[in-house]
């Protein structure tokens, strides 16, 4: 392979349910230590399958723990195109320059009244 040629990468995208633990090892727009959130980190791999210790490995250093309901699906690049999808093209892309970006959902919290 010639110097200026790259590996072809994909990114895949995991599905969870997971809890903050502030022990990020960067910072990040991060939710509350303790709280929990359904997530999608989107995930740059070589090879087109799913690798869930890579992807627990790169929760936990989102500082993201007891991840529960962890699954796997492909991105369709052509997707990112929509309406529907466009704002997903930034994690998609972070995720490719960065090696993987986290999207967590927040939780409205119930009233105290």
């Amino acid at each position: 392979m010639a110097a200026e040629e790259t590996p072809r990468r994909v990114v895949m995208i995991y599905g969870f349910s997971g809890g903050y633990s502030g022990t990020a090892e960067f910072d990040w727009n991060a939710p509350e230590v303790g709280d929990r959130h359904n997530c999608m980190l989107f995930l740059s791999q070589a090879r087109e399958e799913d690798a869930f210790d890579d992807a627990l490995a790169e929760c936990a250093r989102f500082g993201m723990g007891d991840i529960q309901d962890l699954r796997c699906g492909r991105l369709r690049v052509e997707v990112l195109n929509t309406d529907l999808y466009r704002g997903f093209a930034c994690f998609y892309e972070e995720a490719l320059n960065n090696g993987s970006s986290l999207l967590w959902y927040p939780h409205k919290k119930p009233d105290a009244g």
